[in-house]
């Protein structure tokens, strides 16, 4: 692979619109230096925050136990503690967190609105359903809660497939849907709360929250595996939605099946929901926010790659946050997300209405 042109374009403004054309064979790719200084710096991030989450907790191991224990060479309980109890709750929030990120850009880009995310297209209310349903009605464990919510969260991306086929599933359309959807399920969701117990009313609205306690190797590898499909599908849909976002004309006009391309997304951001939101429940704003903050890094609308790893860094962070907990009480990282996510839109209302801009 070599670099055969690197040029700067006067409309993004000296650094900042640089890029570099990478070719192999008959493939070339554009890389924007902004783009991959933003990649770096955010996974630079990442992995600092992930590895103080490894070092902290109620049993403070510091970052060199923490080496120690990850090449074999500590001691038992250190590793016990790292490998048992930290790593599969860290690897877990990354792939969650990717994946919201993730999904979060693909709707934003399908919907070609700043607010088509899981949350508000429904969603996360789709496997919240799925899960009552699972703990209500049948007083199950967590591996059948899981399956439950993912189920809810899949049914619930192809009813919004369904109800837009035959017409332009994009723009307000697509997020009209999703939003009467979405207030459905909230009714049914509240139904389904009114006919319980009081124990499993408390094991349900715990659910709801979202939290990271308890994930062992077998969610991290399941929602892994969801992540690693999600971004393969990115990757062969890219050159599709960089088409689509020209118009539908354009697109057709460029040999892009457009009703192929935006199917194929849809069905791929619900999978990622599902994964996510399946193993760690409706983590309020990461899908919502990941997209609008890597956007704001890269200068860009279509940063897949950027929002799946601010993802991770947000459900990252806040688990960490979570852990810390107030007064030595841990607090469920959906709790500390919501807190951080609905700061953050706050602001960047506020900016935007100072510069006389609404996104």
């Amino acid at each position: 692979m070599t670099a055969v042109l690197t040029r700067s374009s006067p409309q993004a403004g000296g650094a900042a619109g640089r890029s570099t054309v990478l070719r192999l064979g008959g493939m070339s790719v554009r890389v924007r230096h902004r783009t991959l200084v933003a990649v770096l710096g955010s996974l630079a991030a990442l992995i600092a925050v992930a590895m103080w989450s490894a070092a902290t907790g109620s049993t403070a191991l510091g970052l060199e136990r923490v080496w120690y224990a990850l090449i074999g060479e500590g001691t038992k309980g250190d590793e016990f503690i790292l490998w048992t109890l930290r790593l599969p709750r860290l690897a877990t929030g990354i792939a969650v967190g990717a994946c919201m990120g993730l999904s979060g850009a693909l709707f934003q880009n399908l919907t070609r609105n700043p607010l088509g995310s899981p949350d508000i297209l429904g969603l996360t209310q789709g496997a919240t359903s799925g899960a009552l349903v699972a703990i209500i009605l049948t007083a199950s464990s967590l591996q059948l809660t899981t399956v439950f919510a993912a189920v809810g969260a899949l049914a619930t991306g192809l009813i919004i497939w369904a109800l837009t086929r035959g017409g332009d599933p994009s723009g307000y359309r697509l997020v009209l849907v999703g939003i009467g959807l979405a207030a459905i399920l909230a009714g049914i969701n509240g139904y389904l709360l009114t006919r319980t117990s009081i124990v499993d009313a408390f094991r349900a609205v715990y659910w709801l929250t979202g939290d990271l306690s308890g994930r062992d190797w077998s969610q991290a590898r399941a929602v892994g595996l969801v992540l690693a499909g999600g971004i393969l599908v990115v990757a062969l849909l890219s050159r599709s939605l960089d088409a689509l976002r020209l118009g539908e004309a354009t697109a057709t006009g460029l040999g892009v099946r457009v009703g192929t391309s935006r199917v194929v997304a849809l069905v791929a951001a619900s999978i990622l929901t599902a994964g996510a939101v399946a193993v760690a429940g409706p983590l309020a704003f990461v899908a919502l926010a990941a997209p609008h903050i890597a956007a704001r890094l890269t200068g860009s609308t279509r940063s897949f790659l950027v929002s799946g790893i601010v993802g991770a860094l947000i459900v990252t962070g806040a688990d960490m946050i979570a852990v810390a907990g107030i007064a030595g009480r841990q607090l469920p990282t959906g709790v500390v997300t919501g807190v951080l996510g609905g700061a953050y839109l706050i602001w960047l209302l506020i900016a935007n209405r100072k510069k006389g801009v609404m996104s």
